[in-house]
């Protein structure tokens, strides 16, 4: 085999493992805990489950141990992704409870996975603790301050704690702090992505969010709502606003492909590099459509100023 030529992942087995996790739980939550699992594939959370595989095989890290932490990540998305859900008011009433237990069972789960990996004097459970505590405190602040990249990269903190435990296994750790560069560009890219993507959307329900906050003085509130939303669209129809977002989504997330090649992982580089190309091409053309948007309210205007 060629040096860089990564193994196939085995997708099924991964499945297949998490199912054997959820069927632990109660039948109630074992329905939820499906759904969300389902919700969490890749494409589109190609990061999440590759992550571990592809930096597993550039630091030489045994393939059964960066399996083990890629179930470890997958356990971890779903907790994750459930308690990220009750905080943004997108779970019912009726699953509420329900979401709380999977949550905290899977989070266990997958922070179990490691308990053969390292002694208790080991680094990496302060690690461990101190990201969380990041993750927590970034998901939970409503109205972050100034340090908004901070606050984008630990949206997505919980990613790093696998990374860091294969810089640890694989003796490595002088490769930590690019891994940790790397990871941060590639999660604040993440992290924008999501809120260029649902700005409306969280404006609606109430949800702080960091594109909005880029383009507007007030502060995200009810009663601000409105106002905010009509400064946004200005911003998009007159000031190139998309284009700037996603520009600064492809740029971190080329800056994050550089250190993947730094690291020795092309298919991590590869994946970041394809990233940063499709914020480019949805930028240029979502900025098209509120061009056009613009130029057809400037029609409107000038045809109903010649009628008066």
């Amino acid at each position: 085999m060629h040096p860089t030529e990564v193994p196939v992942l085995d997708l099924a087995a991964i499945r297949a493992a998490f199912n054997t996790h959820a069927a632990s739980l109660s039948p109630d939550d074992r329905a939820l805990a499906h759904r969300t699992f389902d919700r969490l594939q890749p494409p589109n959370w190609t990061l999440e489950w590759y992550l571990p595989w592809w930096l597993g095989h550039a630091l030489e890290l045994p393939a059964r141990v960066a399996e083990a932490i890629v179930l470890s990540n997958v356990l971890g998305l779903v907790a994750i992704r459930l308690e990220d859900d009750l905080l943004d008011g997108e779970v019912t009433d009726a699953d509420r409870a329900s979401a709380r237990r999977i949550s905290a069972s899977l989070l266990q789960r997958a922070v179990a996975i490691y308990g053969p990996m390292f002694d208790q004097a080991s680094p990496f459970w302060s690690y461990l603790d101190r990201t969380m505590f990041e993750w927590r405190l970034a998901a939970e602040q409503r109205d972050p301050a100034a340090d908004g990249r901070w606050w984008l990269a630990r949206r997505g903190a919980p990613l790093k704690v696998g990374a860091r435990a294969i810089c640890l296994l694989a003796d490595r750790d002088r490769d930590w702090p690019a891994v940790d560069r790397c990871l941060d560009h590639a999660l604040a890219s993440l992290a924008l992505y999501d809120d260029l993507c649902d700005w409306d959307a969280d404006l609606e329900a109430g949800r702080w969010n960091a594109f909005v906050a880029s383009l507007v003085s007030l502060a995200q509130a009810p009663e601000t709502r409105r106002r905010n939303r009509s400064a946004v669209l200005v911003a998009l129809m007159v000031d190139d606003a998309a284009s700037r977002g996603f520009g600064r989504v492809q740029a971190d997330a080329l800056k994050a492909a550089v250190l993947a090649r730094a690291i020795g992982s092309p298919p991590l580089a590869e994946h970041l590099a394809e990233s940063a190309a499709r914020a480019a091409d949805q930028g240029a053309a979502v900025q098209a459509h509120y061009r056009a948007a613009a130029h057809r309210a400037n029609e409107l205007l000038v045809g109903a100023t010649s009628r008066a």
